[in-house]
């Protein structure tokens, strides 16, 4: 298995770069650095500048190479010509690839939001969880054993909110960490046109929603174990992306994990994503996980022993 992670050189970039080096180092396993050279873009340069521009980038993958080689991180360099995206669609369908890891600014200005950053698009195309990374120093002493991981999960009965939680549980398999599990639960007899509900169907609305509550924690506790996980129940309101952004904030989460159907082109204007929401104005790191994530087995993982 490897770790894939697109790097454009910048600040940001190095942010996930240390990041997928952490990961990495902790699963024993190769990370792959992958610059992609979008020579569309570079056309109508002249050729010393596109040459030198070339140069650059190669300089400045060698020096990053050396770096992780450094701290004991085996690492492949790959520079490709293509579009961002489209060359780290490629390597995220590998069967070997297990995580890939971006940066990410997000609050991008509308025509980010239309469009989508690179992160974003990759988030909603690749068929392992994606990563993107806004700050590097939680993951970093979390693989080291220094300190518990405090993870929000975003979750409900769909099918890409059990993958979201599987892939937490393969987290809690690296290192100790803090879960909450939030469920926003549609207060029904608050629906327009339930205001004049009878008694006996404003009980029967109760014993519903208690229901759902109830069979929502067994499914937590079924995926995840009971052990340092806590499960909320919050009633929705407005927008989910916001409303479970402001809890993760709350719980002072390092990461957000959600669920993703991964709806792209015209059609995913018809189906609003909370991913999506969440990954594009998140403060804190996010990780997309596809309903159909090829997290690895349990007894895959090396044996790992947490440093103190």
């Amino acid at each position: 298995m490897q770790i894939v992670c697109g790097t454009d050189f910048s600040k940001t970039a190095g942010l996930a770069t240390e990041t997928a080096a952490a990961f990495a180092t902790r699963l024993r396993e190769p990370l792959v650095l992958v610059h992609a050279v979008d020579e569309a873009a570079r056309g109508q340069l002249p050729v010393q500048v596109r040459e030198s521009l070339s140069s650059f980038s190669q300089q400045c993958l060698a020096d990053e190479v050396q770096r992780l080689h450094a701290s004991g991180v085996e690492v492949r360099e790959v520079i490709r010509e293509g579009v961002p995206e489209v060359v780290l669609a490629e390597f995220s369908g590998d069967a070997k690839t297990r995580l890939v890891v971006l940066s990410s600014l997000g609050r991008g200005a509308p025509a980010g939001w239309i469009l989508g950053s690179v992160a974003e698009r990759v988030a909603q195309t690749s068929p392992v969880p994606t990563l993107i990374v806004r700050a590097s120093e939680p993951f970093v002493a979390w693989t080291r054993g220094r300190r518990n991981l405090r993870i929000f999960v975003g979750a409900d009965f769909s099918v890409p909110s059990d993958a979201a939680l599987r892939w937490v549980g393969w987290l809690r398999q690296l290192g100790p960490c803090d879960v909450v599990v939030t469920y926003l639960e549609q207060d029904l007899a608050a629906q327009p046109g339930e205001s004049d509900l009878s008694p006996l169907a404003r009980e029967m609305v109760a014993k519903t929603e208690a229901v759902q509550v109830r069979c929502f924690r067994q499914r937590v506790r079924a995926l995840l174990g009971p052990r340092r996980v806590h499960v909320r129940i919050e009633q929705g309101w407005g927008r989910s992306d916001a409303h479970l952004l402001q809890l993760a904030t709350e719980e002072r989460a390092d990461l957000v994990v959600v669920g993703t159907h991964q709806h792209v082109g015209p059609g995913r204007f018809g189906h609003p994503s909370t991913s999506r929401g969440v990954l594009h104005y998140a403060p804190m790191s996010v990780a997309c996980v596809p309903a159909t994530e090829r997290t690895a087995p349990a007894d895959s993982l090396p044996k790992l022993k947490i440093e103190r």
